[in-house]
């Protein structure tokens, strides 16, 4: 097949797709301006071998709209409170030992007011962008974090003020191998 043969049969595809030589995207839905996050839940068993908890996020990548909201309702009975927490990628727990210590979970569980010597359960307040006050923070950065009640149900709600094009890590700090993504858009 000779060159413009080629080029002859790639224009002729173009104009078949599109009638002009381009191709026609196809049209997408918007990001929707409210996002649930629920969590997942279960156990497999090998016996002599492992005890595998499958605890997770229901998803891995969560897409909202700039100036929408995200929704963390605690969805399975007996599982207690979750959080909520923006984390550095570098920050993410991803061995056995890293989850066994997570260090950003001491830091962020230590401003929700958690004690690592008690037994006691935590007071788990808010501060303005980040923890220590009583409303949840924006979600923008990493610290940003906020609790659910530890019943089915119970819930917590962000704003997102995070710029579109912005993607956000997020774990909970209760259950460190939890760990999902916030893309937000326009």
């Amino acid at each position: 097949m000779t060159h413009s043969k080629i080029i002859a049969g790639v224009a002729g595809l173009a104009i078949a797709i599109g009638g002009t030589g381009v191709a026609v995207a196809a049209k997408s839905k918007p990001a929707p301006k409210k996002v649930t996050v629920k969590e997942k839940a279960g156990t497999k068993v090998k016996p002599n071998r492992y005890i595998q908890d499958e605890l997770r996020f229901a998803k891995d990548v969560y897409t909202v709209r700039t100036g929408g909201t995200v929704t963390l309702v605690a969805n399975v009975v007996s599982e207690g409170p979750h959080t909520f927490s923006v984390v550095r990628k570098k920050d993410e727990p991803r061995t056995g030992k890293q989850v066994s210590n997570c260090k950003i979970c001491a830091t962020l569980g230590k401003a929700h007011g958690a004690d690592p010597n008690s037994p006691a359960p935590p007071t788990f307040t808010y501060l303005e962008n980040g923890v220590g006050q009583n409303t949840p923070s924006n979600l923008d950065r990493p610290g940003d974090s906020g609790i659910t009640g530890p019943n089915k149900g119970d819930k917590v709600t962000f704003k997102v003020t995070a710029k579109a094009g912005k993607t956000l890590r997020f774990m909970c700090i209760i259950h460190p191998w939890m760990q999902a993504k916030l893309k937000v858009v326009k």
